[in-house]
């Protein structure tokens, strides 16, 4: 029986010719780019899971201040971990943090890698048993004090293999040796830790003080530059922990300052973190909610195709249900070539998937790899093949399998109810088409904004790299080329404050008060180089009075409370001297966030950026002068730049991300509503050949005709742009919540985004009514 089913089934697919390819073509286009979608959101909702015991992991963070001073960071002092081992319920705790070198010499080439090297205690696999060792002894990963962990990535890079083990690396920076001890398996994508090189915290307590070491870095409670990791026994709670962590910072420290701790579990870090960020968890949301409405999309289509074309089997229905076909036989053939055409649909879409792959990986990041032999693959294919079936496979066959069968042997073409489906689900589509279409438009609009917005600082053309040390050297050396314009050094830039801290005071300051502030160390050309604006007093001169003053924001100021700041006492770090000016805030990170308060002093020994103003028609030149100079100063180190633009743009990865994707998204909603639309009219204009033909015999024109057939799409897209625009409104307004600066949402975005789908639609429709309208009427009057 079953056989017989997938015969007729394979017969109806090549007598439907092109309304078939459309069927099949616009769900595997749809199928394709919805499984790339469901298997990316898959991936960010399972992070971190693939450790045993992830559920019992938790990532530790310091809490400072209360109210409005309120700050989370994932960065702890280096000590939290030795006490959280002394806690009875707590089964394993680790440490993994910034390893300052970059630069590293294998045999007689070097390599520099500016991210994705750390430091870890000796018991980090113990706690991330998740990453895979494929050389080495996982239970003795540093059996030596400068033992090193390899991933397969870089292994391949320095040596050109994966057999490594006992081959030594050199960091120039820290003039550090390093043993290879074990080779890691590649981090998968899902996983919050994705370091390349691993590298034993003993090491970090050796190095020299000035490059970042701290010989007593586990006495250390003022260093917030680790972050620590625990496992819990079962019968643990977390709260408990949270205030033990808490107590034992408060005997350590005594009268300093005072931080809070609390855990949160691993698993949930990726997404919610107790900083306040949830644009990762909305974008999940988002492109989780496109995925299904590309879906519904493509399987309206299947519906309304299916259902209008269903009319011509109305003789064949009936007979067999004369002959005695129960609707659960008629209902069982159709759910057979609903399976047919869905299976055929999701081969196709495999090999679209395939090339869309490149651009996956592009866009996200993540490797790309989608394979079929992976058993999360399948999941997500039949995840994706079910809610097709349920959504375009079960009502076409159940409203067929209960036609009338005296009215399915006298041929009659009207069937009131689904046509009004039709209708309805036509609305549906378009509506969906228009809200991505209007998505798009306010996405532009944002990104557009953070473009244009004033950063508050002059970006263009200023390129900045790490002098190692050298930067007063570089500085006096490139001061007399023609093609800079000018030159500073800073601790950090403009768009990449690193450093913070809680150690302030000035006149005024309450007792408990603990406020967390941005610093930067620059020297007296950072300000103006960069135009950034004095509201208030003077820049720095230059001299060793420097060492004893500062200059806020406008933001610190306010948040201080310090009236008439000029001349007021300020405290940083151990260093006290006077506010001699207040600087207009700028942009020193994402406009989703707050801005915060920053204080700048000079101390320009401790620099290590170089900041080089340039123009457009000069910046090659400029370049060039300046590695010729570093060839000069450090032969041993690879030059490597960064243009404050392009980090300005990475700040923004995430939107820009987004906004191309949903660029695409809603040109594949409107491709597919086009394509079910264009098929739906063939079949309204097929089914009125002859009123055609009658009409053009008693002197109508082909506008007339074409009028006529494209009303009733026409009405259809009206209401799908009205249901469409508030909704769309309602849901970009929660995205744009997002952001501390945004754009106002205007109505005319949805005006032209309804407007452009009108338009698409209109030109779908009226190709095919212009087609039948300029056939000869003496043709369509022969028409059945």
């Amino acid at each position: 029986m079953i056989f017989n089913y997938f015969k007729i089934a394979l017969r109806n697919l090549r007598a439907g010719g092109w309304y078939s390819a459309l069927n099949i073509g616009g769900l595997a286009i749809v199928l394709s780019v919805s499984i790339l979608l469901f298997w990316w959101v898959k991936d960010e909702l399972s992070f971190d899971r693939f450790h045993p015991h992830a559920d019992r992991t938790y990532l530790v963070h310091s809490h400072f201040g209360k109210g409005d001073d309120e700050n989370t960071f994932t960065s702890t002092p280096t000590p939290v971990a030795l006490a959280a081992r002394s806690i009875p319920e707590i089964e394993a705790a680790t440490r993994t943090g910034p390893f300052p070198g970059v630069t590293f010499r294998v045999g007689s080439k070097t390599f520099t890698e500016k991210q994705h090297i750390a430091f870890a205690d000796t018991n980090f696999l113990a706690v991330f048993a998740g990453f895979k060792v494929i050389e080495g002894d996982p239970k003795k990963p540093f059996p030596a004090p400068n033992a090193a962990l390899i991933s397969e990535k870089l292994a391949e890079k320095f040596f050109g293999t994966t057999d490594v083990i006992g081959r030594t690396i050199r960091n120039i920076e820290t003039k550090t040796d390093l043993t290879i001890s074990a080779v890691l398996a590649n981090a998968p994508d899902n996983a919050s830790l994705q370091n390349d090189l691993y590298i034993s915290m003993h090491v970090r307590k050796t190095i020299d003080q000035k490059l970042g070491g701290h010989q007593l870095m586990d006495e250390d409670w003022d260093d917030f530059g680790i972050e620590t990791y625990i496992r819990l026994k079962e019968t643990a709670n977390a709260k408990t922990i949270d205030r033990k962590l808490t107590a034992s910072h408060a005997v350590a420290v005594a009268q300093k300052i005072q931080s809070d701790y609390l855990l949160q579990p691993l698993t949930q870090a990726h997404l919610h973190p107790l900083e306040g960020d949830d644009s990762a968890a909305r974008q999940v949301n988002m492109l989780g909610i496109v995925a299904v409405l590309l879906l519904s999309i493509g399987c309206i289509n299947y519906v309304n195709l299916t259902t209008a074309r269903a009319t011509r089997r109305y003789k064949e229905i009936g007979v067999r249900k004369v002959v005695g076909a129960g609707a659960g036989q008629l209902a069982s053939q159709l759910l057979v070539e609903s399976v047919l055409t869905l299976s055929l649909s999701l081969i196709l879409a495999v090999a679209f998937l395939q090339a869309l792959l490149p651009h996956y990986a592009s866009f996200t990041g993540k490797s790309g790899h989608f394979s079929l032999l992976d058993p999360s693959a399948w999941q997500v294919l039949a995840g994706t093949l079910g809610f097709c079936f349920l959504m375009a496979g079960i009502y076409p066959a159940l409203m067929v399998s209960r036609f009338n069968p005296i009215q399915a042997l006298r041929a009659r073409s009207g069937h009131a109810g689904a046509a009004r489906l039709r209708k309805s689900l036509v609305v549906v589509q378009f509506a969906l088409a228009v809200a991505l279409i209007a998505g798009t438009f306010v996405i532009g609009s944002q990104l557009r904004f953070i473009r244009e917005r004033d950063a508050g600082f002059e970006r263009k053309h200023t390129y900045t790299f790490d002098g190692r040390h050298l930067t007063q050297q570089f500085k006096q050396a490139l001061a007399g080329q023609a093609s800079i314009t000018g030159i500073s050094t800073s601790t950090d830039t403009p768009v990449n404050v690193q450093t913070g801290s809680a150690s302030f005071d000035w006149d005024g300051k309450p007792a408990d008060r603990t406020l967390v502030m941005a610093q930067m160390s620059v020297d007296k050309d950072f300000i103006p180089n960069f135009r950034i604006k004095l509201v208030a007093g003077r820049n720095f001169h230059g001299n060793k009075s420097d060492q004893r003053h500062f200059i806020l924001n406008e933001t610190a100021i306010r948040q201080t409370g310090i009236k008439d700041p000029i001349g007021k006492r300020f405290k940083a770090d151990g260093g006290e001297g006077i506010i001699i000016g207040v600087v207009k805030d700028f942009n020193m990170m994402s406009v989703r966030e707050e801005m915060w308060p920053l204080v700048m002093y000079s101390n320009p020994e401790s620099h290590n950026m170089v900041n080089v103003h340039t123009t457009a028609a000069l910046a090659p030149a400029a370049l060039a002068a300046t590695e010729k100079r570093w060839k000069a100063y450090l032969p041993d180190y690879p030059f490597s730049y960064t243009f404050i633009d392009t980090a300005y743009d990475q700040l923004y990865r995430t939107e820009q991300l987004t906004g191309q994707l949903f660029n695409f998204f809603a040109a594949v909603a409107i491709i597919i509503s086009c394509l079910g639309l264009f098929g739906l009219a063939s079949f309204v204009t097929e089914q009125r050949t002859k009123e055609i033909g009658i009409r053009k015999v008693l002197g109508a024109t082909i506008t007339n005709i074409t009028v006529l057939l494209s009303r009733d799409f026409v009405k259809l897209i009206l209401i799908a742009i009205l249901i469409a625009s508030p909704v769309s409104w309602f849901l970009m307004d929660q995205w744009l919540n997002d952001f501390a600066y945004r754009v106002e949402i205007n109505g005319w975005l949805f005006a032209f985004a309804g407007l452009l789908a009108l338009v698409t639609a209109l030109l779908t429709v009226s190709f095919q009514s212009i087609k039948v309208a300029s056939v000869n009427p003496t043709k369509t009057m022969k028409a059945e």
